[in-house]
């Protein structure tokens, strides 16, 4: 990874034995915190009832379990910037010059998808020695998907998962243990999820259960909703969030339609951050730090079945770096960030 302008501003001035000692113990904290995690993860919903369903479509929505708890997901605000050309000479086959990107959920047959979330963090604090000490953190985690609408609710989507797959040593043993847990998605028009539920199985630890929700909530922040009125080949629309995590960001994510071809849709996308405000929130911690300055940006394809609820190809790299300050007589933190979000069927 590329060293960032904000993360190469290295502190001049040597720090003291005691802002060295301040600056290891909130580095620690702030390791374990991948980009885009949730301050305090959500409670994953368990419940010995089960959704998993073999047919080509869920029989009944895992919403109405009791004491289900869904994840909120953060809603976008979707504005239409160019609603594109209509095509000339004669169409693709199968394919609208200009329409309606409707989502019209198959329920013949479930979706199977593999989603792959992968975070690095590269933390820069002041040395014993005046120097710096760097240390590098991975999150990544790959997670086949087997989906199901409902059959009478396509705005529900239901899904098992397989066994997911980690470069993370430490966390490979738990993830046979959580194999074959359920979850589902709320889902309202242009494809927007409005929250997450998670059942991990009840043998599953909780290093396999964090990863697994990180990696579905820091992809669901990142999912690219469509416009509700039509569009051609070459419209551009953008979606707002706002996003709580240790900092408060303001996500804009802008999407061109670079193809279709009958429910196959292409789409280029450009993402940016920008921080609501100046406060860090040091996760397990009741203090704070303050953001001096902060990057983050990136790009992406993804292509979309609209036949189906979740991408079947395509991927997002986010990346960046962040200026983190204590009080006035502690040396600066640093600190770099990717962010890849991928899609594969």
């Amino acid at each position: 990874m590329s060293v960032s302008p904000i993360a190469s501003a290295a502190n001049p001035h040597p720090s003291s034995p005691r802002d060295r000692r301040i600056g290891r113990r909130v580095i620690a904290a702030l390791t374990v915190l991948p980009v885009g995690a949730v301050l305090a993860l959500s409670g994953c919903s368990s419940d010995d009832e089960s959704a998993a369903d073999p047919g080509p479509c869920a029989a009944a929505s895992s919403a109405d379990r009791e004491g289900m708890r869904p994840i909120p997901v953060a809603p976008a605000d979707v504005e239409v910037l160019d609603t594109g050309a209509p095509q000339t000479g004669a169409p693709q086959t199968g394919a609208p010059q200009t329409g309606l990107l409707e989502s019209r959920p198959d329920t013949t047959s479930p979706q199977e998808v593999t989603l792959t979330t992968d975070s690095i963090e590269a933390s820069i604090a002041p040395a014993d020695n005046g120097n710096q000490s760097v240390q590098r953190t991975q999150q990544q985690l790959s997670t086949p998907i087997t989906a199901r609408v409902v059959c009478d609710d396509p705005s529900d989507l239901e899904f098992t998962i397989g066994t997911p797959t980690t470069k993370d040593a430490e966390l490979t043993p738990g993830l046979d243990a959580i194999a074959g847990s359920e979850g589902g998605l709320s889902v309202a028009d242009g494809l927007q999820v409005r929250s997450l539920r998670l059942f991990p199985n009840e043998e599953s630890g909780s290093p396999a259960r964090s990863a697994l929700e990180q990696s579905f909530s820091g992809a669901l922040d990142q999912s690219v909703p469509l416009p509700t009125e039509p569009v051609g080949v070459g419209a551009r629309w953008k979606s707002v969030r706002i996003i709580s995590s240790a900092a408060t960001i303001r996500r804009t994510t802008t999407v061109t339609l670079t193809g279709r071809t009958g429910n196959i849709v292409q789409l280029a996308v450009a993402v940016d951050d920008v921080p609501v405000d100046s406060i860090f929130r040091i996760p397990g911690s009741a203090q704070t730090l303050t953001i001096n300055r902060y990057s983050m940006a990136g790009t992406g394809e993804l292509t979309v079945d609209l036949t189906r609820v979740l991408p079947i190809a395509g991927s997002i790299t986010t990346e960046g770096a962040r200026e983190l300050a204590g009080d006035e007589n502690s040396a600066p933190l640093l600190q770099q960030n990717e962010y890849t979000v991928t899609w594969t069927s």
